[in-house]
């Protein structure tokens, strides 16, 4: 979401869209689970991940019975989709393209998920470690137990990758192999013409295997599993490992409680910016892309204060299709309540998400929208906390301050003292709520958002006001509602300032609205805004905001029985107030992006959700292309061969998360109910 819509816009539409793009990366992920695993040996080859990676670990995924988590997972409609007969000819045409790397964020580590099926036996875990230079590396452990005569083929088979792609040996450690390799062109985030070959290293220690980008890294963990650390007790390991780190811990505890003692579970841990610093620095940008540097900005703001988002996630657990406890580690700081408005310093002081009780959909959220999410966000305090960012984002002083002056003082501007005028009279719940119409094309999606507020005339006249000021707005009335329309694209041209007019200043203030202007046009192009049910509607379509002004006589998405089946799942599992609770019918998020990915067309796709699943299915965040990049280019992967929605369709059910601020940071708990009324079809079924 632009600026231009405001910045309850933009964080409440990321989470939102978040939870909906959480359940295409959980259909992908769980398509690749089929063949992370394979069966288990009674005994495990090497302690924990957790105990041998560094506590450098800045990105971490760990499936420690892939056994018990394939039988879970064959009990899940998620299961039942990937095992479908209907669904074999598209995942095999995946898998001869090469779109299942073992390593899903750069796919450097030469080993396909089907390669991992035939030798895995015991734990998958991937690495990704900040190296003392500050760059990363990645690893992959594969406990190989009961599997040792499959280990040799597939090793053969990677070295004659290897060979083709004209790697040469490096010198290396008995037991370990490792190469460098040439960077082919357009096949990484680098140059070819720039960039140095990438070193890989493969180690095969008894009854286990490590593969990596890095020599050092795949030789340093050979060590502490190999023969000489056989004997290892059971508090051995690594004395400063990933383990250790106090956000790491925290968020294992935290999320581990409650965790049916029969689950399989796949756990995750990442340092966000940790990561992103050391991803930019590892590969970074090519010199025509270069921007601000967000990752050293929002540190700089006080966002480093989230060191960790990490927990567990499972399959088939009675009547819950699938589960996630999540806790996103942001302990307060100078020992401030975990509720104050100073927890966190500077521009993180936004991150202020209050409980409150009864987070339920509002009655004119219509019955049968694909999503709907509320937020308690202390606007207020938020809009007070931006300056800083805002001003370090442009990379000048005083920006902020001068924005929001002219929006008063400029006499070709709406005149409007934005904190007095309007957020004054904002509340504290912010509503996202998302749709598709028929036919389905790139432009099918719809988005609402909606903001609380306590005094309902006050900001219908300030947006009156601002819509005023816009050109091409138009003023339509529907049941005695007054929308403001956005009809016609703003001009590109640039405004003149008059003849006598010699304020330097105020032209510049006059082509930077402009420009926001023209942000806003390209997302949003027919956007809609209104003040109706104690809230600022804005809407992507007219025509969505008109079902919300239609209530009370249409039904509301709190009156769906899959919405109340999802609530009473959800206040079982997480009592108390919540600052987040949201639904979805994952059918109907999930399609859109289905169909234009079938027709060939999911490069075109406007959605996070589209965007995602591409990204995933395609490999465009390796390539290091934009969104914009990705809109340009053909579809990589063939999806003609996918049947059509309807027949798969009965394998989507209903969604929700729900969020708790607490003293460690923002707990969430998330649940996804099946509803096709009998045991969804499992591999044995369909054998």
């Amino acid at each position: 979401m632009p600026e231009r819509s405001g910045c309850v816009g933009l964080y409440s539409g990321w989470i939102r869209q978040a939870i909906d793009v959480g359940m295409v990366a959980v259909m992908v992920v769980g398509t690749a689970a089929v063949s992370l695993v394979p069966g288990r040996s009674e005994g495990a080859s090497f302690l924990p991940s957790e105990r041998l990676l560094p506590a450098s670990t800045r990105v971490w995924v760990s499936v420690a019975d892939p056994q018990a988590l394939r039988n879970r997972f064959e009990r899940s409609a998620l299961g039942g989709l990937v095992y479908d007969p209907l669904m074999s000819t598209f995942l095999d045409g995946l898998r001869q393209q090469g779109k299942t790397s073992a390593d899903p964020l750069r796919g450097t580590l030469e080993i396909t998920l089907e390669e991992l099926e035939q030798i895995a036996g015991g734990e998958i875990a991937l690495g990704v470690m900040e190296r003392a230079d500050g760059l990363l590396s990645t690893v992959t452990l594969v406990d190989t137990s009961g599997r040792e005569d499959r280990v040799k083929p597939v090793v053969e088979a990677v070295l004659a990758r290897l060979a083709a792609k004209g790697a040469k040996p490096l010198a290396s450690p008995p037991a370990i192999k490792a190469f460098t390799v040439p960077v082919a062109a357009g096949s990484g985030p680098i140059a070819a013409a720039t960039a140095a070959p990438r070193e890989f290293a493969i180690a095969v220690a008894p009854a286990a295997i490590i593969l990596g980008d890095r020599l050092d890294a795949v030789s340093d963990l050979a060590t502490l599993i190999g023969p000489a650390a056989a004997g290892t007790p059971a508090g051995g390991g690594r004395a400063e490992s990933l383990q250790s780190v106090p956000a790491f811990a925290t968020v294992m505890n935290r999320c581990g409680n409650g965790v049916p003692a029969t689950a399989a579970t796949v756990r995750w841990f990442v340092d966000p910016l940790a990561y992103l610093a050391a991803d930019r620095r590892t590969y970074p940008p090519k010199k025509n892309r270069k921007g601000p540097d967000y990752v050293a900005i929002m540190r700089r703001q006080g966002f480093d204060a989230v060191n960790g988002v990490g927990g567990y996630l499972f399959f088939g657990e009675g009547n819950i299709d699938l589960r996630h406890n999540t806790l996103v580690h942001a302990p307060p700081q100078n020992g401030q309540p975990f509720d104050s408005p100073d927890r966190f310093q500077k521009a993180a002081r936004m991150l202020r998400f209050p409980n409150a009780a009864a987070v339920t959909p509002a009655p004119w959220v219509p019955a049968g929208s694909a999503s709907w999410m509320s937020l308690q966000w202390d606007i207020a305090n938020a809009f007070d906390s931006m300056q800083p960012l805002v001003d370090d984002i442009v990379g000048e002083a005083g920006v902020f301050d001068d924005v929001i002056a002219s929006l008063e003082e400029d006499p070709d501007g709406p005149q409007i003292n934005v904190r007095g005028d309007l957020i004054r009279h904002l509340g504290s719940r912010c509503v996202v709520a998302s749709d598709h119409v028929a036919p389905i094309d790139p432009d099918c999606e719809r988005m609402l958002i909606a903001i609380e507020t306590i005094n309902p005339e006050a900001a219908s006249a300030v947006i009156a006001k601002g819509m005023a000021s816009e050109a091409g707005v138009r003023q339509v009335d529907v049941g005695g509602h007054q929308i403001w329309e956005t009809t016609a694209p703003v001009a590109a041209a640039e405004t003149k300032p008059a003849a006598d007019d010699g304020d330097a200043e105020a032209a510049s203030r006059r082509r930077m609205r402009q420009r926001e202007r023209q942000e806003k046009e390209s997302v949003w192009p027919n956007l809609s805004v209104a003040v109706a049910h104690g809230h600022i509607f804005l809407a992507s379509h007219r025509d969505f905001l008109e079902r919300v002004l239609a209530s009370p006589q249409m039904s509301s998405i709190a009156e769906d029985a899959g919405y109340q089946d999802v609530a009473a799942e959800l206040k079982r599992l997480l009592g108390g107030e919540w600052a987040l609770s949201s639904f979805g019918r994952t059918e109907k998020s999930i399609r859109p992006a289905y169909e234009l990915l079938r027709a060939g067309r999911l490069s075109e796709s406007k959605s996070l959700a589209g965007t995602m699943l591409r990204r995933l299915l395609e490999g465009d965040a390796q390539e290091g292309g934009t969104s914009r990049d990705a809109e340009q280019t053909k579809q990589k992967v063939d999806g003609s061969t996918l049947p059509e929605f309807e027949q798969i369709s009965r394998y989507f059910g209903v969604n929700g998360t729900s969020m708790q601020a607490t003293p460690d940071g923002w707990y969430l708990v998330g649940v996804g109910l099946w509803q096709g009324g009998n045991s969804p079809a499992t591999a044995e079924d369909n054998k």
